[in-house]
């Protein structure tokens, strides 16, 4: 099992960077399905940034490539005041299942990355589905804190919770193992080119 160096801090950084971005438009186009939307939000970002992520397995394909990434994005949130201890433990828990499923070896199975990334993100899905099962009213407070309504973390616990917060994990997960699949296909062709011209 092959380590990260520097080289590959460099690229998940630059990867991660990009992944953020995608994240933020994910998250603004999620706002049309409303609070459930939300909940997803992880799952949309994983569908459109799966060709990232499948790149990253590809170019780095080191253990600890998951856990940088989402490091990286969870102090990049922070800083614009988005950070949530629950987001963090669950997101991070979510990284390293990931990386133990699929940065062990440097070219596993397409299927091995698509479940990473589904375990990735529904660590990010359960930052907010957690506190909103376990502790919701904590969890109202402290955003309502941060300027949102009364209504609308009302909306939120609803739609994080019970039967939908289920779907919600099912959603995540199914989106983020079918946009690798998506960046499969997409990357394909560069990755069989680079494997041809290494062995030539």
């Amino acid at each position: 099992m092959k380590m990260l160096k520097i080289k590959d801090v460099v690229m998940v950084a630059l990867l991660s960077a990009l992944y953020a971005v995608v994240y933020m438009l994910a998250g603004s186009l999620s706002m049309i399905f409303g609070p459930f939307g939300h909940a997803i939000s992880p799952g949309i970002c994983g569908l459109v940034a799966g060709s990232v992520v499948y790149f990253m397995c590809r170019k780095v394909g080191k253990f600890g490539q998951f856990i940088l990434m989402q490091a990286i994005l969870l102090v990049l949130f922070s800083i614009m005041g988005a950070g949530y201890l629950p987001w963090f433990i669950t997101s991070m828990i979510g990284a390293v299942l990931a990386d133990v499923v699929a940065s062990r070896e440097a070219k596993p199975a397409v299927w091995k990355i698509a479940v990473a990334a589904g375990l990735a993100h529904v660590g990010q899905a359960l930052g907010s589905i957690i506190p909103a099962t376990f502790f919701m009213e904590s969890y109202k407070e402290e955003w309502m804190a941060r300027g949102q309504s009364a209504e609308a973390m009302d909306e939120m616990v609803r739609c994080s919770t019970g039967i939908l917060g289920v779907l919600a994990i099912i959603v995540v997960f199914i989106f983020a193992f079918a946009g690798i699949y998506i960046g499969h296909a997409i990357l394909k062709k560069h990755f069989e080119k680079k494997e041809i011209e290494e062995a030539a």
